[in-house]
């Protein structure tokens, strides 16, 4: 594409895109959300981006010049991309829906391990996992378990040998999918022993 191909005078009605501010962005990746006023807005506005006359290579006294042919094919691409998310919405976004929370607490009936265990997280959620915690209010006793229960297996979130009367207390963030739950467990509890404990995460839907 030759130099007078590629010039363009200066209108006052048109916005113009440095072309090198989209092959080489300046702005990291990003998840944007829109109400459907601004998408509609955005997809009209989506074919001016095809146009070659909107993308300024360089800029001259009383003209400018368009990118080239092979910028202006990448340029194409991006804009291609744009529109099918746009369109089609290829991304899965997800939030905040509700706060879960599960109580693993109870007097023991008898000599011998406590445990309980957590809901399953249902297919179509994740659960952000922040805090697992469980402990014996009672007197010292064996070995404490936080556990997540996954398709690949047990997974030790804590493990405290000799908890006395502390609480073990797991608390972080942790991604927790379709058909994982939690488990915990207290070894050689007495009967009557008080424990307390609990999980809370909260439910993000996934929107495809």
């Amino acid at each position: 594409m030759s130099e007078n191909t590629r010039r363009r005078r200066y209108r006052y009605d048109r916005i113009m895109i440095e072309s090198a501010r989209i092959l080489s962005p300046q702005f990291n990746d990003a998840v944007l959300y829109f109400t459907g006023a601004q998408v509609e807005l955005l997809r009209n506005v989506a074919g001016y981006l095809r146009r070659l006359e909107t993308y300024t290579a360089e800029y001259h006294l009383g003209y400018y010049l368009t990118p080239t042919a092979e910028d202006y094919d990448q340029l194409l691409a991006i804009v291609a991309n744009l529109e099918e998310k746009l369109m089609g919405n290829p991304n899965t976004i997800w939030g905040y829906a509700e706060r879960v929370e599960k109580l693993f607490s109870a007097t023991k009936s008898g000599d011998g391990t406590h445990e309980r265990w957590s809901d399953t997280v249902p297919e179509g959620e994740v659960w952000k996992l922040e805090l697992c915690t469980l402990g014996n209010t009672t007197g010292a006793r064996g070995r404490i378990t936080l556990n997540l229960l996954s398709a690949s297996g047990t997974i030790i979130l804590d493990s405290v040998a000799d908890p006395g009367t502390d609480a073990v207390v797991w608390v972080g963030s942790l991604t927790m999918q379709a058909d994982e739950l939690l488990h915990v467990k207290q070894e050689a509890c007495l009967n009557g022993d008080v424990l307390i404990g609990g999980m809370v995460a909260y439910v993000m839907h996934l929107s495809e």
